[in-house]
């Protein structure tokens, strides 16, 4: 059974207990004491109603924590119980030499058990009736009406002693006045205590939550170089975690995997200087770079004295990719003005060059020899007059012109071009996994199936001996859509991969460099990503992210599996 909830602090069961175990003692050696005295000075008088007293002492004890058990109201329970001792001791009294007995000050113990658990009006109260009882029995002691047991009945009358009364009233009231009053500044004491408690706790979890939600990382170091706190970012951005790095040397901490961060703190709190934005690469485990933004804040105390520094960090992996991708969008974007404008100043003479060498072939009476220089000059100006309008599609892409479309229809329609395309010349087996069969997706279906069909002609030409091309559809957590085209080829190198996107950049034999340039201009300028990777045990895919909010709808799961050539 758990506390109870009483009308002042100090009562509940805990207290309860406390209080009638040590009633118990308090009583036990008291009626001890009595039955001592009672037998050395008189051993003809019985202590049997003492030995009755105390009995029923503790039988009141034991109905009165069975009647909280069963939530009895506690302070009608303590008034109850402290009555009930204010009689019984007037009885121990009686039993153990009357007013002039050793123990006329036992009243004190329930003015004061009172005054604690029912503060002032408790103490007074009682106070006031052991004053009553005491005044009393000496009133009727004196007159004798009732001598004290240990010396028999029919005592002798005689003046009440007013100045003794006085004094034991007197001291009734003052323990009961002072114990009520202590007991009252110490509840209010309390109560402010659990107040300034359950603020701190609150504070606390107020503190770890802020620290555990936020999307930077945040650690804490003492004055003498100790880690005192990390939160689960910080964890995540340095690859470490908080049961080994709590309280360890910064300097240890860090020392074998990114000695330069921990070198940082430990600098800036020996030099008591603080940094609004410092950016520093480290090296977590595995071997991976990751660049750090670092903010660091000295700790001080109400006088000014240094306690630590706070450190908090973002990774940046993100902002230096953005970064590059804003930079290469750029040079995407000057490239294709400069090579708009050349590419038309190109194509008018070109075209006459072109339409001049066609005359002259028919023309002239031409050798064996003349007549293939001829036919290789207009075969190299029919390519150059392509690669100037793969330029220009590229600079002048048009703006994509929006409609909902099923993706799967499209992916068959681009199956459809690629088995009737007369680049391929190998025999290669595609395979779809659409876990978003009959997606509507916002684009542009003309320039979409120019990127779906041009990503498929590059899978199938990455496997010359044959192979499969696996073309995967499904609905990311973040609501939008990935179509991905996996090969069995022999992958991308580091170099390839990170030019990949270049205009005039290609690692195939002929080719002009501008089909995944304008893939990436096409996809960019529907919001969506394309990316590269290579496969583990071979291969490369090509991934297209379309946004979120393209993403209509999505229907049930199929797998179709067809082949090309």
């Amino acid at each position: 059974m758990g506390e109870l909830t009483p009308p002042r602090p100090f009562l509940n069961l805990r207290v309860i207990r406390l209080f009638v175990g040590l009633r118990m003692i308090v009583l036990a050696l008291v009626v001890g004491a009595g039955i001592m005295i009672v037998q050395l000075s008189h051993s003809e008088f019985s202590v049997g109603p003492l030995y009755l007293i105390l009995v029923i002492s503790y039988a009141v004890g034991g109905f009165y924590y069975a009647g909280m058990r069963l939530r009895l109201d506690p302070a009608t329970g303590i008034w109850l119980i402290m009555v009930a001792d204010i009689i019984l001791e007037t009885a121990i009294l009686h039993y153990s030499g009357g007013v002039a007995s050793q123990f006329s000050l036992i009243f004190c113990w329930p003015i004061i058990a009172a005054a604690f658990l029912l503060e002032v009006v408790g103490g007074l109260g009682i106070a006031i009736l052991a004053s009553l009882m005491y005044v009393g029995y000496s009133i009727l002691e004196a007159t004798g009406i009732f001598a004290p047991a240990a010396f028999g009945p029919g005592g002798a009358a005689r003046s009440p002693d007013f100045l003794q009364m006085y004094m034991h009233v007197s001291l009734f009231l003052l323990v009961g006045a002072v114990s009520g009053y202590l007991a009252e500044r110490i509840s209010y004491k309390g109560r402010q205590l659990d107040r300034a408690e359950t603020k701190l706790r609150q504070l606390k979890v107020d503190t770890d939550n802020i620290l555990s939600n936020m999307s930077s990382g945040v650690m804490v170091i003492d004055f003498a170089g100790r880690i005192l706190s990390i939160n689960p970012t910080a964890e995540e951005i340095l690859g470490v975690s908080k049961e080994d790095m709590e309280t360890m040397d910064t300097a240890a901490a860090f020392e074998t995997l990114m000695p330069e961060f921990g070198n940082v703190l430990l600098k800036a709190l020996h030099a008591e200087e603080s940094k609004t934005r410092h950016e520093l690469t480290v090296k977590r485990a595995g071997g991976k770079d990751v660049p750090l933004g670092l903010s660091i804040s000295l700790l001080k105390d109400d006088d000014g004295k240094k306690r630590g520094v706070i450190a908090v960090f973002q990774d940046l992996t993100e902002v230096r990719d953005m970064q590059e991708r804003v930079r290469k969008a750029d040079r995407l974007a000057a490239i294709g003005e400069l090579s708009a404008g050349i590419a038309h100043e190109i194509r008018n003479p070109l075209a006459s060059i072109s339409g001049s060498i066609e005359m002259l072939s028919n023309e002239l009476d031409l050798g064996s020899e003349d007549r293939r220089l001829m036919e290789l000059i207009m075969k190299e100006s029919d390519r150059l007059d392509r690669i100037i309008t793969d330029f220009l599609e590229f600079a002048r892409l048009r703006p994509p012109a929006m409609e909902e479309v099923s993706v799967g229809r499209c992916l068959d329609d681009v199956l459809a071009l690629l088995e009737n395309s007369t680049s391929l010349s190998c025999n290669v087996k595609t395979l779809i996994h659409n876990e978003a069969k009959n997606v509507v997706v916002r684009f542009d279906e003309e320039q979409m199936k120019q990127v779906l069909l041009n990503l498929a002609i590059n899978a199938c030409e990455a496997m010359p001996n044959n192979g499969t091309l696996t073309i995967r559809v499904r609905k990311l957590d973040d609501g939008s859509l990935s179509v991905a085209f996996q090969d069995e080829g022999t992958g991308i190198s580091g170099e390839a991969r990170d030019r990949l996107f270049e205009p005039f950049f290609t690692t195939k034999e002929g080719g002009t460099g501008l089909g995944l340039a304008i893939a990436h201009k096409i996809v960019t300028a529907h919001g969506g990503r394309i990316m590269a990777k290579n496969r583990k045990g071979g291969g490369t895919e090509m991934c297209i992210v379309f946004p979120p909010a393209s993403v209509l709808r999505t229907e049930e799961h199929y797998e179709a599996s067809r082949s090309t050539s």
